[in-house]
């Protein structure tokens, strides 16, 4: 049900340009929120696809963390473009209509721990749920409890695979420690 409400969705205008993007609706204990949908080259695609760098990062964490069931969104689910159709960052005003999908996705997924991928992410989930974050230290995640969920504040897996590349394996160690740590 909440998926179907979600797809159907068009309170900023984006799903214009593509429908949300989703993952399949499941009870889990780990969620990952991104920033935006990127281009679906097939329908059957979900945010944070492992075809992308980010994805790919968040998949070598699941797959060492063994029996860990997660879901995958992003703050706007559907496709923020440019006059030009290229990808853009989403505005304040697109955040804010999209806010409350994540707010059922949440409340219907029921996740232990919510990892926020980057500083864009982190600020807008702390300003909307008015958590005030620390901004990590290297690869010191810290994290804030909310109704029982703990949100983790982490780096982009795409500037880590960008500029951090030789620091890979810190960075996926410190999230699977996180993890194993709050489950």
């Amino acid at each position: 049900i909440m998926i179907k409400q979600i797809r159907d969705c068009q309170k900023c205008g984006l799903c214009i340009n593509q429908k949300p993007l989703l993952d399949t609706e499941k009870r889990c204990q780990v969620f990952w929120v991104g920033l935006s949908a990127k281009k679906a080259i097939i329908d059957t695609e979900i945010p944070l696809s492992p075809e992308t760098n980010t994805g790919m990062l968040i998949q070598k964490i699941e797959n060492s963390c063994c029996n860990v069931v997660t879901y995958k969104t992003n703050l706007v689910k559907c496709l923020p473009l440019t006059e030009q159709q290229k990808l853009r960052y989403p505005n304040k005003k697109e955040i804010d209509s999209c806010f409350g999908n994540l707010l059922k996705e949440i409340h219907t997924m029921s996740p232990k721990i919510v990892f926020l991928l980057g500083e864009k992410v982190y600020s807008s989930v702390g300003k909307h749920l008015n958590i005030d974050f620390e901004k990590w230290n290297d690869f010191e995640y810290t994290y804030k409890t909310f109704k029982k969920i703990h949100y983790v504040p982490i780096h982009h897996p795409s500037y880590i695979y960008e500029y951090k590349r030789k620091r890979i394996d810190d960075y996926i160690k410190s999230i699977e420690k996180i993890i194993s740590q709050l489950l």
